[in-house]
Order: C-alpha cells, then sequence, then structure tokens
C-alpha cells in the first residue's frame, strides 16, 4: 500500500509539469546547505542578528510542516499566518508550502473584525504565529505559537529531513491554491484572490534571469506580507541560492531602510514607488537592481535611482501571480509598463472586446497560466472579472480594471504599455488597491450616518489621499472624530480617510445619480493660520507643503497635522527623509507619528 501511495504521489508531479511553490522555495538546499538563506537584526544592533542557513532553513520548516501534517494539513486546505515580516513568518511560509496546502497572511495589526473575516472567510482551520500576537487573533482557528514552551518543544522534536510527496495527505498538482492574497473588496469586505501554483514557475524563472539573481545575490525582503509581491521577493531568493535580507516590521523607508541596505549590502530589491522615494541613493554601492512596483511615479525618481543601477518598472494585479509586465528604465526615456512575461497574454480591449490599435486608450485584460483561480467563495465576482477569452478557446480573461495603451505598433498581445488609470472607484495606497466602496459600506454601517461615498485626492507628491463624504441621519449631528474612530475597528489604518466632511445634501445629476464633480472642495489647511517662529519649524511646513498641499491652498502653518493634511506612514517616511535632509539631522520615521504637527514635530527635533 505504501508503495502504491508513493507512484500515486510520484506521477503528480510528474504531471504538474513545472516547479510547485514548495519545490521552487527548495530549489537551492542541496547547493547551497551551507550558505545562510535568512538574515534578520530587528534592532540593528549586531548582538540581535540572527542567521539561518539553507539547511537550518529547510530542516525547521521541515518540522513545522510534519506538525502541520499531523493535524491532516494538505492540499486544498489553507493555514494562516499571523505573523508580522521575520525571520518566523519565512519559516511558516516554506512550512506550509511544504505540506502543499495554500498560506493566507493575516496581519495581527488589523482590527479584529477583518482578522476574522480573513480567518473565517478563508477556511482556515489552523494558524502560525507567536506569543506576541495570539490575543489578538481571536479563536477561530488552532493557533500553533512557534515559541510556546510546549508546541516548541514538540515540533523540535519532529524529524527535519525533507517532505517528500508520500508524507502529504493528498496528491498535490498545479491546480491547487498557492496562496490567498485579500485585497478591498467594493461590497465592504476584503476578498481573497486564490492564487494556483501553474503560474509561479514562470514568474520566477522570468524575473529571476531579468534581475540577474545569482547564489551572490542579497535580496531584500521588506514588502508586507499581505502584499503579494512579498512572495516574490522569498521565491526570488531561494530558488537561486541567494540570501533573503528581512527587513524589520517597522522599516519600509527613510534612513532607516537606507542604514539596512548599506548594512546588509543589498544587491536586490523590490519596493513600491512611495517607499523609494522617502530613501536616498547616495552610498548603497552594492545595490545592482531596483525593481518598481504597485504605483505609477515620475521620472525624478527614475533620474535619481537609474544611474549607477538597473532600474526597472513591474505591473500586476494580485490576480495574475504578482507580475505579468515589465521593463528597465533610463532617465528620459518615456515611463511604461513595458512588454508581458512569456506565456502572458495582455490584450487592450474596447467595451466591446474587441483590440484597439496602438495609441488608443482601452481597458487591459490579461491571459495565461497566471490567472488566479478566482475569489474565494465569491462566484458572481469571478465570473463578472475573469471573462471568456475571445481569442482562445476554453482560455479566460481577466479584466484588469486598468485603462492603458500602446505606445508602438505589435501583435494584439505584445508591445510596451502605458499605464494611464482606472475605470473604476479604485485607488492605490502603498500599492495597496483599494476599493472606495468598502470604506463607504464601513461609514454607513454606523447608526447614524445615511450616506457615504469616498473620493482619492491627488497630492503635490502624487500620492493619494481619502477624503469620505457623509450624510448624517435626519436630526442627527455627526460626529467626524467618532466616525473615524468606528471604522477604524473594521479598516486596517491605511484605509482611514484623511477627512470626513459632512453634507446637507447629497448633490444629484438631472438623472438622480451622485454627482462627484459637484462634492465640495475639502480644504485640508481648515485650521486657524499660525505661522512657523523657528527655522525648524519653517523647514517642517515647508516639506509637508511641498509633499501634502497644493500651492493654490494656502501655507502650511504651525498647527497644521500631518494626517489631516491627507498624510499617511509612506509619505511620513518621505517627509522623514526631506526634513533630515533639509535640517542634515536624522529624523525616525516614527516621531512623525508621535508629534504630528509642525510645532511638536519642530520642538522633537530641536530637543
Amino acid at each position: 500500500m505504501e508503495t502504491a501511495r508513493r507512484s500515486t504521489r510520484g506521477s503528480g508531479r510528474r504531471r504538474s509539469g513545472s516547479p510547485l511553490f514548495g519545490q521552487l522555495l527548495t530549489a537551492a538546499v542541496e547547493s547551497a546547505a551551507t550558505k545562510i538563506a535568512i538574515r534578520f537584526n530587528p534592532t540593528g544592533n549586531p548582538a540581535d542578528d540572527r542567521e539561518l542557513t539553507y539547511a537550518e532553513l529547510d530542516a525547521t520548516s521541515s518540522r513545522l510542516a510534519r506538525e502541520l501534517i499531523e493535524r491532516g494539513v494538505g492540499p486544498g486546505d489553507v493555514v494562516a499566518i499571523g505573523i508580522t515580516r521575520g525571520v518566523e513568518s519565512v519559516v511558516a511560509v516554506w512550512a506550509i508550502a511544504k505540506t502543499g496546502a495554500a498560506y493566507v497572511p493575516v496581519d495581527p495589526t488589523y482590527p479584529t473584525d477583518r482578522i476574522e473575516h480573513l480567518v473565517g472567510d478563508s477556511g482556515a482551520t489552523v494558524g502560525v504565529t507567536t506569543s506576541a500576537y495570539r490575543a489578538e487573533l481571536g479563536t477561530g482557528v488552532y493557533w500553533i505559537e512557534l515559541d510556546d514552551p510546549v508546541q516548541s518543544t514538540r515540533i523540535a522534536s519532529r524529524p527535519g529531513h525533507p517532505i517528500s510527496y508520500a508524507d502529504q495527505v493528498r496528491l498535490l498538482d498545479e491546480r491547487h491554491p498557492a496562496y490567498l492574497i485579500y485585497t478591498s473588496g467594493s461590497t465592504g469586505k476584503p476578498k481573497g484572490v486564490v492564487v494556483a501554483h501553474s503560474g509561479l514557475a514562470g514568474v520566477v524563472a522570468a524575473e529571476r534571469e531579468r534581475y540577474g539573481i545569482t547564489e551572490e545575490s542579497r535580496v531584500l525582503h521588506v514588502c508586507s506580507p499581505n502584499f503579494d509581491v512579498s512572495v516574490l521577493e522569498l521565491l526570488l531568493a531561494f530558488s537561486s541560492g541567494a540570501t533573503l535580507i528581512v527587513a524589520p516590521p517597522k522599516v519600509f523607508g527613510g534612513f532607516e531602510l537606507a542604514d539596512l541596505l548599506r548594512r546588509e549590502r543589498v544587491t536586490h530589491m523590490l519596493i513600491t514607488p512611495g517607499a523609494l522615494e522617502s530613501v536616498e541613493p547616495v552610498g548603497l554601492d552594492d545595490l545592482r537592481s531596483v525593481m518598481v512596483i504597485g504605483d505609477r511615479f515620475g521620472p525624478e525618481l527614475v533620474s535619481r535611482w537609474a544611474p549607477g543601477r538597473e532600474f526597472y518598472n513591474c505591473y500586476g494585479p494580485t490576480e495574475a501571480t504578482i507580475l505579468v509586465t515589465g521593463t528597465s528604465l533610463t532617465p528620459g526615456e518615456p515611463i511604461t509598463i513595458g512588454t508581458p512575461l512569456p506565456g502572458v497574454g495582455a490584450f487592450v480591449l474596447d467595451s466591446r472586446l474587441r483590440p484597439v490599435p496602438a495609441g488608443v486608450i482601452g481597458e487591459l485584460y490579461l491571459s495565461g497560466s497566471v490567472l488566479a483561480q478566482g475569489y474565494a467563495g465569491r462566484p458572481g465576482l469571478t465570473a463578472e472579472r475573469f471573462v471568456a477569452n475571445p481569442f482562445g478557446s476554453g482560455a479566460r480573461l481577466y479584466r484588469t480594471g486598468d485603462l492603458v495603451r500602446r505606445v508602438e505598433s505589435g501583435d494584439r498581445d505584445r508591445g510596451a504599455i502605458e499605464y494611464l488609470g482606472r475605470t473604476d472607484f479604485q485607488v492605490k495606497i502603498r500599492g495597496i488597491r483599494i476599493e472606495l466602496g468598502e470604506i463607504d459600506n464601513a461609514l454607513t454601517s454606523h447608526p447614524d450616518i445615511d450616506f457615504a461615498t469616498t473620493v482619492g485626492k491627488a497630492l503635490p507628491s502624487g500620492a493619494t489621499a481619502l477624503i469620505s463624504y457623509v450624510l448624517a441621519r435626519s436630526g442627527v449631528q455627526a460626529d467626524t472624530g467618532a466616525l473615524a474612530e468606528f471604522i477604524g475597528r473594521s479598516l486596517p489604518a491605511y484605509m482611514i480617510p484623511a477627512a470626513i466632511m459632512v453634507l446637507d445634501e447629497i448633490p444629484l445629476t438631472p438623472i438622480g445619480k451622485l454627482d462627484r464633480a459637484a462634492l465640495p472642495e475639502l480644504d485640508l489647511t481648515a485650521c486657524a493660520f499660525r505661522a512657523p517662529t523657528t527655522p525648524v519649524e519653517e523647514a517642517v511646513a515647508q516639506v509637508y507643503a511641498t509633499l501634502l498641499v497644493p500651492a493654490e491652498d494656502g501655507r502650511v502653518g504651525a498647527d497644521d497635522d500631518f494626517f489631516e493634511l491627507g498624510g499617511n506612514s509612506m509619505l511620513a517616511a518621505q517627509a522623514a527623509a526631506r526634513i533630515g535632509a533639509a535640517l542634515d539631522v536624522r529624523v525616525p520615521v516614527e516621531l512623525l507619528f508621535e508629534a504630528t504637527t509642525v510645532g511638536a514635530l519642530a520642538a522633537r527635533i530641536e530637543r
């Protein structure tokens, strides 16, 4: 019976046609067993260095995988990871991949309601965490605490040799889910994108060759586990035998990230434009390749970062396995999202799914094995976004909702593509797509609110501030501060509007629809103006104004608040970097969260 079992699993492996998630992660173990696989230092103090060789990482993850398998976890199942970025989160991903199950990242800093939804909606019955986060994660699943004395002893006692197909609880093939990533949903709840194994190998092979990643490379892991680019960071490093440099959870930009890049001699980095904007490229001699993904940016960023290294612009929705297009950029060239990866079809179509000529704006549709299976438990939404492909029998197209045009002639599914914006009510914050309807639903769930609509306001920095407009129930005086606190119980911090404005009435078009163009302009500098009185206050106010306030909106005063002006955590990193450069001091990003007004921040800097 055991012989037959092994034979069945072997045939399943051959039938997959390409390496599966776990195989991609373990590709370098034998050839690089003694090489450092992971480096992590949460403090910057050499005494706090943590390292795992490939052999150690392989054995540690195999023991955890056997603990999961003992609990019946296998292909087709989902395991939650409730850990912020670190060694444990990487070990957990590798262990779950070895079982054949899919993982779903659950940020333990999210509000309780959101955590409960992610865990319950994903179908996870088991999760991996540590004692630092266990209390935040609820009781919806059985949580394995990696540092619990009893559980850690039991896991450590399990064999550390590699997991075989015979160890797994059922047959694994490329159609099984590899991971679930939750994105914002217009219905008011996040939707889980189910990504199968089938598209991963092609993406990794193409990007590894494009970026020249080898055993000598040192790849940065700075993306949140809730952002699917984090998957590519791990796969590019571990499939090449490179070293993964894990950034502490609170490091995402500014001089802290620059120090990390220098100290760890990072050679390859995937990062959002907002985070990159906050980092000075001076002295980063080891950094050979920078891959920007997740949002639009201007030529200034290329001019700062491209000289002396390779600079790439990459594009891809979560629904199409991380990345689908990319190109290298040099200063002075037009900024495009490049051409499709091998095996990816990219079609620019009109509203009747007909190809449009080069230079004409259309919506981008994607095809190929990279397409996700769809949205977990949402067949209607899946059918709406994944449509029949008129150019291939039995295939599907994913409707991205992105407006693009080809900037050069070519076949209907090839050629350089320029990204122009969205067709719907989505915006991007920190490279993460947000459905504005989810914020609206959170606001209207408050008993005092009858109506809500949210818009994205473009800031001078190129970032987007969220502004919500609400109509209170008749006879009720809405408290905007209480509303912000209310929605903060269900939405993550990056989805909380910079401002909430109470309407007297809803502006309507002649046919009775919301007239968005008639929504009143919100002055983000509405507090009484008090001029900066010291050189430090003037420097801080100037940076706030440059990043957040259009010139026609007036000045920034000493009492203006960074976040009330539309700032967010990524812009805070940029502000800290610019203030530091202006004053020739180091300003930690955390300082902007502790002292948010111009005057308060200036006082802290002066001390």
